[in-house]
């Protein structure tokens, strides 16, 4: 891993991505101040107040928004980790008691999910997890026809159905933006704030510049993080998760287990 990729895994690195936008807004209300394109009159000021509380209001919907889908995600990898589990332990009995080669191949696709879940699901974003997950189904129907009792194919069968709907969820968060004409329209509004802000004559200019500047890393900092929580499964392969992405460490400690199991 490089260091770029290490800071934008780290907890800075929202403060690291709004530095250089807050560079550019301060670059821009020096030159607007020593070129005399300061047009707006300060009799204005107390104007801008009003519309930051507004930004911030906005913005702040928007967070709770994210922050709700967000607290879900964490919750996901523990009830994946859950219902394959059961499927292992349920699979494992079968295999014991009635020497089911089913349990077995049902067991051998278990150990391959997590991996499967991690780089075909979120880096390469095929379909070969549904598949996996939908062949379960047939070892069910053999596992069932060597002897297995019929509770333990419901429960079976409610393990699978409960993984699917989860993988399922997963894919809508994903793919669904909170609101998305609400996102573009707040960053139509900032952008002609921070504009209108930097034509504003502010006494003395310097206080107009560092006012300018903080108004930017309020902002571009909740944007940042309202864009970086969309998505809390945005996995890069590395095998580490950022700080604002939904940790796997309890699926890859189970795997870690699956695999040092024999049978």
């Amino acid at each position: 891993m490089t260091w770029l990729d290490k800071i934008k895994k780290s907890k800075y690195h929202l403060l690291i991505s709004v530095i250089p936008i807050i560079l550019v807004v301060g670059t821009i209300k020096i030159a607007c101040h020593f070129l005399g394109w300061e047009v707006i009159p300060k009799d204005l000021t107390s104007f801008f107040p009003s519309i930051l509380t507004g930004i911030i209001f906005i913005l702040g919907f928007l967070l709770a928004g994210v922050v709700t889908d967000f607290k879900e995600s964490e919750k996901i990898p523990n009830e994946i980790a859950a219902s394959l589990y059961s499927l292992w332990q349920e699979a494992d009995y079968i295999r014991r008691h009635k020497n089911s080669s089913a349990a077995k191949i049902l067991m051998e696709k278990i150990k391959l999910f997590i991996p499967t879940f991690k780089h075909d699901f979120f880096i390469l974003e095929n379909d070969k997890l549904q598949k996996l997950l939908d062949s379960f189904t047939d070892d069910f129907i053999e596992m069932e026809k060597q002897g297995a009792a019929v509770n333990y194919i419901t429960r079976l069968k409610a393990d699978q159905a409960n993984i699917k709907k989860i993988i399922n969820r997963i894919i809508v968060i994903k793919k669904t933006d909170f609101v998305p004409s609400v996102f573009v329209c707040i960053q139509a509004i900032t952008m002609v704030f921070l504009i209108a802000y930097c034509l504003l004559i502010v006494e003395p200019w310097w206080g107009g510049l560092i006012l300018v500047c903080i108004f930017t890393f309020v902002i571009f900092a909740i944007l940042f993080l309202i864009k970086d929580m969309d998505d809390p499964f945005e996995y890069d392969g590395s095998g580490e998760s950022g700080s604002d992405e939904v940790s796997l460490e309890v699926l890859d400690n189970l795997h870690k287990d699956f695999m040092e199991k024999e049978f």
